[in-house]
């Protein structure tokens, strides 16, 4: 394998592994929730502030991928470089990512209960004869 070759095959990974993390940014910021952890649009006090909210961290996680690409074509046959590169990957991408479990759960515990509405009608044992 030729020296430019091999300087070009890590970016090209980094690039190739954004997209999928950027389709899924997309499809959230159009309104499909459901594909971050199953989210129930439908029980959401503000579904369209939640998509945005998680299109823009799955965008950002994306885009500190795609940074990665040039870090790593500067830093080829530096071992120290590419050190650093992989580090401050890990910390962008491994920080967006807590922040984007935390806007889940957040959304989760913002669903509108369902369950007062049937507790003003009785359990849902007592109106459907199940434990």
């Amino acid at each position: 394998m030729s020296t430019t070759t091999h300087a070009l095959m890590l970016p090209a990974i980094m690039l190739i592994s954004a997209v999928p993390t950027l389709v899924a940014a997309v499809l959230v910021a159009r309104g499909n929730l459901h594909l971050v952890n199953g989210l129930d649009a439908s029980r959401l006090r503000d579904p369209a502030a939640t998509a945005a909210r998680l299109s823009r961290l799955l965008a950002l996680i994306a885009i500190a991928i795609l940074l990665a690409a040039p870090g790593y074509y500067w830093a080829t046959g530096n071992d120290s470089r590419t050190t650093g590169v992989t580090v401050a990957l890990l910390i962008a991408v491994n920080g967006l990512v807590v922040a984007l479990m935390l806007a889940v759960a957040k959304a989760r515990r913002d669903y509108r209960d369902s369950q007062r509405n049937d507790t003003a009608n009785g359990s849902r044992s007592e109106r459907t004869g199940r434990r």
